[in-house]
């Protein structure tokens, strides 16, 4: 009689022992699952750690380059143009956290104001550039003007001349028929 309470009584245990052995692994698994869960999550943070060191190192070359630069502008324009610096840093463009790059507004560009159409006009995109990147008051010097005004002045005597031209283009119409 005792064999079958034998039988029955490991029958059960190796039940208990199966039992608590797939808890083990479950246990396992889910230790395994936070785990894998917590060394994602540091990879994530690491990498959007790198990605902010990074954009910090972009703004601050970004920031030193064109400060560096501002004294660079202001010798090459001299022969032309008097760059007058409004603030310190004069350097005002920035990379904002989105990733877009900011520059002032300006309301009217100083060769828009001055009407130099005589330059080219890459010239004139690059002096617009210069007042959005820098906080710059720009003025011609008296050598530039000179020649601005002598354009000017020819300008408007070519006017004159193709005005009186087609006059006299009419009248020799005129006298022809």
């Amino acid at each position: 009689m005792a064999l079958p309470w034998l039988i029955g009584a490991a029958v059960l245990g190796i039940g208990a022992i199966i039992a608590s052995s797939g808890d083990d692994s479950s246990s396992n698994n889910n230790g395994d699952d936070e785990e894998r869960r917590r060394r994602e999550r540091a990879e994530r943070e690491r990498r959007e750690r790198e990605i902010n060191e990074q954009r910090q190192t972009i703004k601050e070359t970004l920031l030193n380059e064109g400060e560096k630069r501002s004294a660079d502008f202001q010798q090459l324009l001299s022969g032309c143009f008097n760059a007058e610096y409004q603030s310190q840093p004069p350097f005002k463009a920035k990379i904002l956290e989105t990733g877009t790059q900011y520059k002032r507004i300006i309301a009217e560009y100083y060769t828009d104001a001055q009407q130099l159409s005589l330059l080219y006009e890459k010239t004139r995109e690059n002096l617009n550039e210069f007042e959005a990147c820098y906080d710059v008051k720009l003025s011609m010097t008296a050598d530039l003007r000179e020649k601005v005004n002598a354009y000017a002045q020819g300008q408007r005597q070519l006017d004159e001349l193709q005005q009186y031209r087609s006059k006299l283009e009419a009248r020799l119409q005129k006298l022809k028929s």
